[in-house]
């Protein structure tokens, strides 16, 4: 018989297994704050209106209806048609810098949002500038028939 090492020695027990993960789940969640914040306020809206933007493009078409964001200052905002005219939604985000809206091409009719979606895919022509807090600024644009793109000034 071997004096060594017997079967109940043998693995590790369930409190080693449990502070083991612990321990891990906390080096996680540190690691994960700490590289969240490194992300700037203009590129967090930036995304957060892309995919906002790319939603409600989508929708439009799916659904054979028009759609709208309105665009101020402080607030991204839902819209969407219907038969009385254009209803605000569901207020999306606050943005966490500052934003200028500006768009391009023919000015939307009075009491359409600042951002159509039609049907058909296309939608407003616009550019919409993030900035504020640290980092660069963020511009998103579309001329209302090519794909969205945000990029870094």
């Amino acid at each position: 018989m071997d004096a060594g090492v017997t079967p109940r020695d043998a693995g590790f027990s369930l409190l080693e297994l449990m502070v083991s993960v612990a321990v891990l789940a906390v080096l996680a969640v540190g690691a994960g704050l700490a590289t969240g914040s490194a992300v700037s306020p203009a590129a967090r809206d930036a995304e957060r209106f892309r995919r906002a933007h790319d939603q409600n493009w989508a929708l439009a078409i799916l659904g054979r209806e028009q759609r709208g964001l309105a665009v101020t200052p402080e607030t991204l905002a839902l819209t969407r048609k219907g038969e009385d005219g254009w209803n605000t939604g569901a207020r999306l985000y606050d943005w966490s810098g500052q934003t200028q809206f500006s768009a391009s091409g023919p000015l939307p009719d009075p009491g359409s949002p600042d951002i159509v979606f039609r049907s058909d895919g296309t939608s407003t022509a616009f550019s919409l500038v993030f900035s504020g807090g640290r980092g660069a600024a963020w511009r998103c644009a579309s001329d209302g028939w090519s794909k969205l793109t945000c990029t870094a000034q």
